[in-house]
């Protein structure tokens, strides 16, 4: 019997050992990360497990362990959104896209307007001063005008409709970046959190040698400008992390104030090898490029419309005769309209000539521009594309490597503190160039998808 009270009494001590150094370690967890207290009692929680598991449970603690670091980061409360449905969502409601529809619709409304005849003159004539009569007279255009304010309406339309396309596609490139932008932001506030607490626990370690007689001053002040410098980046990337919520909440029209992506930030999968020898003819497919071809030929349809003016015109009327003694009671009037006033005619040619001159030129500098982006998008393409190599073949390998080594020569006294910090902060500096690598060449392809019109 006393055997077995002193078991219990054991494991009741050993409990409330488990519950204070729980208790101490959420304290830091506080004032290192200050996260919400709902991911406070999050880790809480898990802590308190982990801290119950036996020994033997290795793989089940190491588990454990990777939860609890990214506690602060779990999707309590938060919305997830998916690439596809964040592009689907900016369609329906963002009102430029919408504004650019609308555009399309007003093109086909006055595109039915094309024949639009001019308003009858109505009056009254007294050929013999005896009586008024009604008279009305329509006067019609040559029909060439009518025919070319059909095709030039025509080609209106589509004009808008490539507008249409070309808004599509730069709020897809832009939502892209946006959705880009918060991986990024989510994967970095992750990092440097865990950086953050390594440094800050690093930092009490030191104060408590330091206390203790066992360190100097300066391995006291490192620590602590070191904690207070990486909690300050950390603090920037919850800022940064806010701000690419917000941008993509505006493009998408989502209303969750607390939206996170499903997809974790990756080297994105793309074959280029074909565009990589300087191939112009993915300009033919870009919207950007297909809205000034078709601008140009608005103008110039517009400029066939202009010259057609100068055709003469059809005129008919018609008159009641005054009395019944007059040997016919109605008459007809036919006649043409003659454009006398050429000066006017010939400004307004003049005037469409040099707006399909200004459509060519804008065609020309809208090539230029996409022909510099495109190859400022394949230069970065290249440039990060060799970037990832050497992450991934040696600049990862060597960050993890320099963090285990490290690790191993401070536990056995081979390395000062302030070397072992110094080592941790570059392994750390390599993983976060990483981030933005991986960021910047992913941005790359956007660009150049954005370039070929996908």
């Amino acid at each position: 019997m006393s055997i077995r009270i002193r078991i219990r009494r054991q494991e009741q001590n050993n409990h409330e050992h488990h519950a204070n150094g729980t208790q101490k370690v959420l304290n830091a967890l506080k004032k290192t990360a200050g996260i919400q207290s709902v991911n406070v009692y999050i880790a809480a929680t898990m802590l308190a497990v982990f801290c119950k598991m036996n020994e033997e449970n290795y793989m089940m603690k190491k588990q454990f362990l990777i939860l609890l670091i990214l506690s602060p980061f779990l999707s309590f409360g938060q919305t997830f959104i998916a690439l596809d449905s964040s592009i689907a969502s900016a369609l329906r409601t963002h009102p430029q896209f919408q504004l650019s529809q609308q555009e399309v619709e007003q093109q086909k409304t006055l595109k039915k307007g094309s024949f639009n005849i001019e308003n009858p003159s109505v009056g009254v004539e007294a050929p013999y001063g005896k009586k008024f009569e009604i008279g009305i007279q329509q006067n019609f255009q040559n029909p060439l005008v009518y025919f070319q304010q059909s095709k030039v309406g025509k080609q209106n339309v589509y004009l808008a409709e490539k507008g249409l396309s070309l808004t599509k596609s730069q709020l897809i490139t832009e939502v892209r970046t946006a959705y880009l932008n918060l991986q990024f932001a989510e994967t970095k506030a992750k990092q440097l959190f865990y950086q953050d607490s390594i440094f800050n626990n690093l930092y009490i370690a030191s104060e408590k040698r330091f206390n203790a007689g066992e360190a100097d001053l300066l391995e006291k002040i490192s620590a602590e400008a070191k904690s207070k410098e990486v909690h300050n980046l950390y603090i920037q990337a919850r800022a940064d992390l806010l701000n690419s919520q917000l941008q993509l909440q505006i493009l998408t029209g989502v209303t969750a104030k607390d939206i996170v992506t499903n997809q974790v930030l990756e080297k994105s999968n793309a074959n280029f090898s074909a565009l990589l020898f300087g191939d112009t003819s993915v300009f033919k497919t870009n919207p950007f490029i297909q809205y000034y071809q078709q601008n140009i030929l608005v103008n110039k349809q517009n400029l066939r419309l202009q010259k057609t003016k100068l055709l003469p015109g059809l005129s008919i009327g018609y008159l009641n005769q005054v009395g019944s003694e007059q040997p016919q009671n109605f008459r007809f009037r036919y006649g043409v309209t003659i454009p006398l006033w050429f000066w006017t005619y010939n400004s307004q040619i003049k005037a469409a000539s040099y707006q399909y001159k200004m459509a060519n030129s804008q065609y020309a500098i809208a090539q230029k521009n996409i022909n510099s982006g495109y190859q400022q998008a394949l230069a970065d393409y290249k440039k990060y594309f060799e970037s990832l190599n050497y992450y991934e073949t040696t600049g990862l390998k060597q960050a993890d490597a320099i963090i285990s080594t490290a690790m191993r020569s401070f536990e056995s006294g081979n390395i000062s503190y302030i070397i072992y910090m110094q080592s941790l902060n570059q392994a750390f500096e390599i993983k976060l160039s990483y981030l933005e690598t991986v960021k910047n060449y992913n941005q790359s392809i956007i660009q150049i998808n954005y370039f070929n019109g996908q």
